[in-house]
Order: C-alpha cells, then structure tokens, then sequence
C-alpha cells in the first residue's frame, strides 16, 4: 500500500477507527503527516485488537471524523447479575 496524507486517509473513511503505519512526522510537533493504512472499521475493538499484531514500526490508532463519537466505556453490559 503506498503512503498517503493522513488527512487523505481520514477523508476516504466516515465515521470510522483507523491503524495507521507512520512513513512521515512532523519532528517539531512529532504529528504524523503520512502513512499506509493498516485496518480501518466503525468498531475500535476491533483497531485495538489488530494493533496488538506485530509490526516493525510506528503506528497509531485515530478517528476519521473531528470529533470523537459518544461511547460507552463502562462495564455494566459486562457484568453478570448477582442476585439470587
């Protein structure tokens, strides 16, 4: 895959997690400026879940959109009721 603006990446996908490679940073503000897309999917689990891959490399993970979506990250759906 070759090497995009980071800006460009983020427009080719609405609303959705990406896992980036970084080719190229900004040294004064150590911003990534371009580099290949590894995954991308509306799901940050599963972002997280591919950047645990081994990879050579800097890599990061980022939205698509300016402002962040309104998640849950609590774990009340994970918890098992306990009354008898």
């Amino acid at each position: 895959m070759e090497s995009e603006k980071i800006v460009d990446i983020r427009k080719k996908f609405m609303r959705e997690w990406l896992l980036i490679a970084v080719d190229e940073m900004d040294k004064a503000t150590t911003k990534p400026i371009s580099g290949r897309l590894l995954a991308h999917s509306p799901n940050p689990q599963e972002i997280i879940h591919k950047s645990l891959n081994p990879y050579k490399g800097l890599m990061f993970i980022d939205y698509s959109e300016r402002q962040l979506p309104k998640m849950d990250f609590s774990f009340r759906h994970a918890q098992k009721s306990t009354a008898a």
